[in-house]
């Protein structure tokens, strides 16, 4: 496996352990919203890193092979939604306005897109850049 992907593996796994300690935390506080910004910032710039170093590769590949340019288009949409969502979470959550009431729901769902996308990336894409890349 190569040092890129056992980066974002090990990012995966950080960004996961944030969010979880804020559902346990709460929002009602300081702590619990210090772990949501530090998730959000987590995964802003895990997705940047993708996008700079793990898309591209997996672009160039895909002119040359019609069922990763699909699989590709597939995550992108997929990944819209999801983002989407989770920016919706981190507004609602990060700066105090709301309370718990709906926190551990909400948190919960978030986790779960978030590790669905996560399995599906370490599983498809990533096993694919290293493919590529000969890891």
């Amino acid at each position: 496996m190569s040092q890129l992907i056992q980066e974002f593996k090990s990012e995966h796994l950080q960004i996961s352990d944030l969010l979880l300690q804020a559902r346990e935390v709460g929002v009602d506080n300081p702590q619990g919203r210090d772990l949501i910004l530090s998730a959000k910032k987590m995964l802003l710039a895990h997705l940047n890193k993708e996008d700079k170093y793990l898309y591209p590769v997996l672009r160039e590949a895909a002119e040359n092979d019609d069922s990763l340019k699909s699989t590709l288009t597939d995550y992108a949409l997929d990944m819209d939604k999801i983002s989407t969502d989770v920016m919706v979470f981190f507004t609602l959550y990060e700066n105090g306005d709301n309370t718990n009431e709906n926190f551990q729901q909400d948190c919960n769902n978030i986790i779960k897109a978030l590790s669905k996308r996560i399995s599906k990336e370490e599983a498809v894409l990533y096993k694919t850049y290293d493919k590529i890349k000969g890891a």
